[in-house]
């Protein structure tokens, strides 16, 4: 088993030891892992998780050499039962020739190399990098060796950055997300080990975090945008660059302020926020109001008009009986006395009645004729009599 402990490695099962994948990883916080297997297990060793769902970022290919033993060995038991055992000769002359041909594929087996897919090769000669492989089969000479797969897809990596003071000196929790790429697999593979780089890219990205937050009010920290986030990539990536990493994408998931501060801020925005309800019922009722007494203002001037038309229209009326009466004074006074004596017929069969149609000898004369033993017809004849000049 390999010594290093992010390292998963298939030699324990031929020694009867628990496999290396099946025991917890010694740090579960690294985040960029390393694997080891035998070249046509790359594949697999590249895309297994481990107990914590991380994907090695790099596979370490076992050193084998130029010709499968195994093919080998096979070989050599088949001359062996051809020259010692006592066979028929066509049958001897056959396991012969399986025993070279045995031994071809045993050399052919070392002439392909196969690059999993999302991935690329580091090949070596005399223990000195030769090449980069892309991904797929590939014939190389029985001397080249492929000693690391390295692999090419983004890599998500979280950087939590806790208890950071910012401008305001309020301690500040930051929690930021990078989208790492491998784009030169030579330096990452030869310069650093997975372990300290996900170590190197924690420190950077955490001193640029703290750098940033410093400057920059703890409320104002709730509205980071792509502004500071291409700050702080301007910062780490030129670090990266020097082991073959580079940063494509920075995304700032978290921010928390203190639970004090965050209670206090909440209650200012409810109390802004019921402050705007309050203001906005108050105009409402302003306007209610406002509409209310122009209604009653309306009505007012409706009722105005209406009194000046009818006040109108009496004047008119007036004026036209005061000259329809100028033209015609006789048939006026005809009107009258004709209005007198309706009345007085009407009211001639009450005997409490008193009627006054004219001067004090009209009222005489009711009084007269009730008195009398005539009755009714008495005091409609008294009510009849026109008044004297007197």
């Amino acid at each position: 088993m390999s010594d290093d402990p992010a390292r998963m490695t298939d030699t324990s099962a031929d020694s009867g030891q628990v496999p290396f994948e099946d025991l917890p990883p010694v740090n579960p916080y690294i985040q960029l892992i390393e694997a080891e297997a035998p070249p046509l297990g790359a594949a697999d060793a590249i895309e297994r998780r481990d107990a914590y769902g991380r994907v090695p970022v790099i596979v370490r290919i076992r050193r084998q050499p130029p010709i499968n033993p195994i093919w080998i060995l096979v070989a050599i038991g088949l001359t062996a039962s051809g020259m010692f055992l006592p066979l028929a000769a066509a049958l001897r002359a056959i396991i012969i020739v399986a025993a070279v041909v045995a031994v071809v594929v045993g050399i052919m087996s070392r002439l392909f190399i196969r690059v999993p897919a999302g991935s690329v090769g580091l090949v070596v000669k005399g223990g000195r990098h030769q090449k980069v492989i892309s991904e797929g089969n590939h014939t190389v000479n029985p001397t080249l060796a492929l000693s690391h797969v390295v692999t090419t897809r983004e890599i998500a990596f979280d950087v939590p950055v806790t208890e950071v003071r910012s401008a305001d000196g309020v301690g500040v929790t930051v929690d930021v997300l990078l989208t790492l790429k491998i784009s030169d697999p030579v330096k990452f593979a030869y310069t650093i080990t997975p372990g300290d780089a996900d170590q190197f890219v924690q420190a950077s990205c955490q001193d640029a975090v703290r750098m940033l937050v410093r400057g920059i009010q703890a409320m104002d920290l709730l509205d980071l945008g792509p502004a500071e986030t291409e700050s702080l990539r301007g910062v780490v990536d030129p670090k990266l660059d020097a082991y073959g990493i580079d940063i494509m994408g920075v995304a700032v998931t978290r921010v928390s302020l203190p639970t004090v501060l965050t209670d206090s801020l909440q209650a200012r925005r409810l109390a802004s926020l019921q402050l705007a309800e309050q203001t906005e019922t108050s105009a409402l009722n302003i306007r209610l109001l406002a509409d209310r007494t122009a209604l009653v203002a309306q009505e007012a001037e409706s009722r105005r008009a209406s009194v000046e038309f009818d006040a109108a229209a009496e004047a008119l009326r007036f004026a036209k009986l005061e000259e329809r009466i100028a033209k015609n004074p006789n048939a006026a006074r005809y009107d009258l006395e004709s209005a007198r004596l309706r009345v007085a017929e009407k009211l001639a069969g009450n005997s409490r009645a008193v009627v006054s149609l004219g001067g004090g000898d009209l009222f005489a004369n009711l009084l007269l004729a009730r008195e009398s033993d005539d009755g009714p017809a008495a005091a409609a004849a008294a009510a009849a009599t026109p008044p004297s000049d007197g």
